[in-house]
């Protein structure tokens, strides 16, 4: 009897200790990522979350950032998934309201290019646009938006206002 309380003792910790490990709660209080399943049905796949990107991951650096003076993104919001065609809104601050509107994958490439008039306002008021903006992407695509205006001097984007997303195709 003496030597079972101290074994059940050692059995009941070394449980305790295997439940704490596996918990995998490492202590940072991030939840950690857990596979979901597909709708396919009975033995599907488990597909893993995917772990948002951040900006600098996917744009490429800003060549002349847009202030709030210039330009007031609305939709999409950053780091959403979106499908075709993407409506690309917000205000803009350019000459005659003209905007540019591009699309450029993880390496830079363009997916698509377009243009735009934002809505008749005052001169030197923000004015309200939205676009929608047709892509093609045969699978998911870690992708950048951006919004700017080009300038009448050298063509260059200027008050470039940028969005990373993904593209469904």
């Amino acid at each position: 009897m003496r030597l079972l309380l101290p074994l059940a003792l050692a059995l009941a910790v070394a449980l305790a200790l295997t439940v704490v490990a596996c918990d995998g709660n490492d202590g940072d209080d991030e939840p950690t990522p857990v596979p979901t399943e597909t709708a396919s049905g009975a033995g599907a796949t488990p597909t893993p979350t995917p772990t948002p990107l951040q900006p600098e991951e996917v744009c490429a650096p800003n060549p002349d950032p847009a202030t709030p003076d210039f330009q007031v993104l609305d939709a999409p919001s950053p780091n959403t998934s979106v499908a075709s065609p993407v409506t690309v809104s917000g205000q803009v601050l350019s000459f005659e309201n003209n905007y540019q509107v591009a699309i450029y994958d993880i390496d830079g490439n363009v997916i698509v290019q377009t243009f735009g008039t934002a809505e008749g306002i005052e001169i030197g008021q923000l004015a309200p646009f939205s676009i929608d903006v047709p892509f093609e992407v045969e699978e998911p695509t870690p992708a950048c938006i951006w919004v700017f205006e080009e300038s009448a001097m050298s063509g260059d984007a200027v008050h470039v206002g940028q969005i990373p997303v993904l593209l469904l195709p």
